[in-house]
């Protein structure tokens, strides 16, 4: 039979491909670099082409490298789900699920699901991570989180992800001490009060300022920037000033009153991202079917 590449060959070339330096892939798989470079070479002679162009610029994959990445990641994965299956299956490992959360998403409802999940299926363990969305995204990626709980992006490449779709966040205007005065929450009325903002790295910030369109130079904004919308809401109950956020999160909090709806009407798509091909898929989907039919009608 002809000779294949070993686990850790395969890992060496796609711990390479993160880090995208011999030397630094050599530290990450604690070997030296002369011991992962021809671990390289061995990889390159048993598949039958260059995988990883060399030069005195530095190194990177081929075409044929490129190619050969995908397959290489679906071998592990594959023998990793397979391994975690027998696992499970024989009682000897506890199913342990990673979740992160967009942080201005701020889905306190989450941990109300987490905590009956656990009732019903005390065999597992679930880490909920509070998270921005660069943070999220990078962390699904190196399989340091599982599944991400966001809004769908609509500038970032998902292409190496599934989405489950959860609901539809309707956002409203927060302002319980201004109510009086705005009357209606058009863009003009907003926006003549201090409205508060996220930090401009947050996911939200960018689609509150695309949502405002032209009229963010305009916006007053006093104060530090707040990075969750627990922190606007109990802000806006204690200033005369503003916030957009999800009706959803006024429900759970039982806030009844004190907001008015967007003239503008503002929605986004809620869902569970998770890697495809993941080793724990069968944990994951017992996971998300479970907060499906948990409460669909609340979510």
């Amino acid at each position: 039979m002809k000779e294949l590449p070993t686990i850790q060959e395969l890992q060496s070339f796609i711990t390479y491909n993160k880090t995208g330096s011999f030397t630094l892939a050599a530290q990450t798989m604690n070997i030296t670099q002369s011991a992962f470079s021809a671990q390289m070479k061995k990889l390159e002679r048993l598949v039958g082409v260059k995988l990883i162009s060399r030069s005195t610029r530095g190194s990177r994959l081929t075409p044929e490298g490129e190619l050969f990445l995908p397959e290489a990641e679906l071998v592990l994965n594959t023998l990793e789900r397979a391994i975690q299956s027998i696992r499970l299956a024989s009682k000897v490992e506890r199913p342990v699920l990673n979740i992160g959360v967009l942080r201005s998403l701020g889905d306190i409802r989450l941990n109300g699901y987490v905590s009956h999940f656990f009732k019903n299926h005390p065999e597992f363990s679930v880490s909920i991570y509070d998270m921005e969305e660069e943070e999220l995204l990078l962390d699904l990626r190196e399989n340091r989180i599982d599944i991400a709980l966001l809004y769908l992006p609509n500038n970032k490449d998902m292409s190496l992800y599934e989405s489950n779709a959860l609901r539809e966040d309707e956002f409203v205007y927060y302002a319980p001490r201004l109510i009086d005065k705005v009357q209606i929450a058009s863009l003009k009325n907003m926006q003549q009060y201090p409205l508060l903002m996220y930090p401009p790295k947050y996911f939200m910030y960018r689609t509150i300022k695309s949502y405002v369109g032209n009229g963010q130079q305009n916006l007053h904004i006093r104060g530090s920037r707040l990075s969750n919308p627990y922190t606007m809401i109990d802000y806006c109950d204690k200033n005369e000033s503003g916030c957009i956020v999800a009706r959803q999160i006024l429900d759970a909090l039982n806030i009844k009153d004190g907001y008015l709806p967007l003239e503008k009407p503002f929605k986004l798509q809620v869902c569970f991202a998770y890697k495809k091909n993941n080793s724990k898929t069968e944990t994951m989907n017992t996971f998300m079917d479970y907060v499906h039919q948990e409460s669909p009608a609340k979510l």
